[in-house]
């Protein structure tokens, strides 16, 4: 009979102990979600200075590339107005001053190579020529998963407009 009492209260403790870690599992998860869920700060334009607007030529495969400062810190990026969002090589996260953990890698993105982690940040100041947006959110990638930085919609959707023009990729400030 002891011996029936201890299995019955083993397992009650077990159970109880397991349904405590999936409920703290899914709570957790639940605070992920309602996190990632909240609409993304707005950037703000540098309006202070009238700029003219930004010209990129396209290069023979119909690309347009450019040097742009993130956080101060000059980096090259592939201009994808068919990127949702900015996404940037992990080394040049670091170097605009981002120290991810292996934790922070949390949003699956399918690649060509299958699916990857990326870890989701807000960049303080992006900077192409005259144009400058702030809080700007991005993806951080590792640098085997991301050839090129993009810069994608979370930046050019806060432009006044981009458009496409004999060859050349206009930015309008």
């Amino acid at each position: 009979m002891h011996l029936v009492i201890m299995v019955v209260v083993a397992f009650v403790t077990g159970y109880g102990v397991a349904l405590f870690n999936v409920s703290e599992h899914d709570q957790r998860t639940e605070h992920l979600v309602s996190e990632l869920a909240q609409p993304a700060p707005q950037a703000t334009q540098d309006t202070t200075r009238f700029a003219p607007d930004e010209v990129l030529r396209l290069d023979h495969n119909g690309h347009a590339f450019a040097d742009v400062e993130i956080n101060g810190r000059t980096m090259s990026v592939l201009v994808d107005t068919g990127a949702t969002t900015v996404a940037i090589r992990e080394s040049d996260a670091r170097r605009a001053g981002y120290r991810l953990q292996e934790s922070d890698f949390t949003v699956a993105v399918r690649t060509a190579n299958g699916i990857k982690y990326a870890a989701p940040i807000i960049l303080r100041d992006v900077e192409l020529g005259s144009i400058r947006v702030r809080d700007v959110p991005a993806l951080v990638s590792r640098d085997d998963a991301l050839g090129t930085n993009l810069l994608g919609m979370t930046f050019l959707s806060r432009v006044d407009g981009v458009r496409l023009e004999e060859g050349r990729l206009i930015l309008e400030n």
